[in-house]
């Protein structure tokens, strides 16, 4: 499946999602969705699947690039009228020094 994001198509898994966490930020604006998603996934085991739930269609243009800069990878996102429900996926740390 191939969705929209800014001005160019990105490719998501096609697959049944099932989140480990939900973070209901519906009515947030970002940043704050991002940070505070960031600071979940920072608690999470590699692997583990996020929901993140927003009305501010503004995370669809920045998590994929905050999320490059970590091993997490947006996995998904489904949108029903304003309401987005995007699913990040845990990656593994990257080791510093190494």
């Amino acid at each position: 499946m191939f969705t929209q994001i800014g001005s160019r198509l990105e490719h998501f898994v096609e697959e049944k999602t099932k989140a480990d966490k939900i973070l209901d930020a519906r009515g947030w604006s970002c940043p704050w969705c991002i940070l505070k998603a960031e600071s979940l996934l920072r608690l999470m085991e590699p692997g583990k699947v996020l929901e993140v739930l927003v009305t501010d269609p503004q995370i669809i243009r920045d998590l994929p690039s905050v999320l490059r800069q970590s091993n997490d990878q947006l996995i998904k996102v489904d949108q029903q009228r304003e309401l987005y429900r995007l699913y990040v996926r845990r990656g593994e740390q990257k080791l510093s020094g190494a």
